[in-house]
């Protein structure tokens, strides 16, 4: 499964990148959602890859933005859903998770793609990520 960080604000983004942002549930920023790895998914977010970043989560992670960012019961239910290709919105479950900033900043810009800024697929380190915002 995926994990979906909004890394850029609203500020100068196309209406069709906006659109698409808020069918992932990313509408603010440091908004985090969970996602199955399908090509539609995959399509969806490399239209959006300037504004966000994203790579494959850990359930160890995804167990603790869950417990302390407000979806406490079922969670080992709600990562099997997931791992079966259901989004968070048809398990009747929290679409997102708002995250604070990252502990100690962005280390790099956020308007370049990941390994030179913070942005696009990042693979295994969305974990590191992650665990600096919770």
């Amino acid at each position: 499964m995926y994990a979906v960080v909004r890394i850029r604000g609203n500020v100068g983004v196309r209406k069709k990148i906006n659109d698409t942002m808020s069918m992932l549930n990313l509408d603010g920023k440091f908004n985090c959602t969970f996602l199955p790895e399908t090509d539609d998914y995959r399509g969806m977010l490399q239209a959006t890859k300037d504004y966000i970043t994203w790579g494959e989560v850990d359930e160890t992670v995804v167990k603790d933005v869950m417990s302390k960012r407000g979806e406490a019961e079922d969670i080992e239910k709600i990562i099997k859903g997931l791992k079966e290709g259901k989004s968070l919105s048809h398990m009747n479950k929290k679409r997102f998770f708002r995250l604070s900033p990252p502990s100690g900043g962005f280390k790099k810009s956020t308007k370049k793609p990941f390994p030179k800024g913070e942005t696009g697929y990042r693979g295994e380190d969305i974990n590191k990520l992650i665990e600096r915002m919770v």
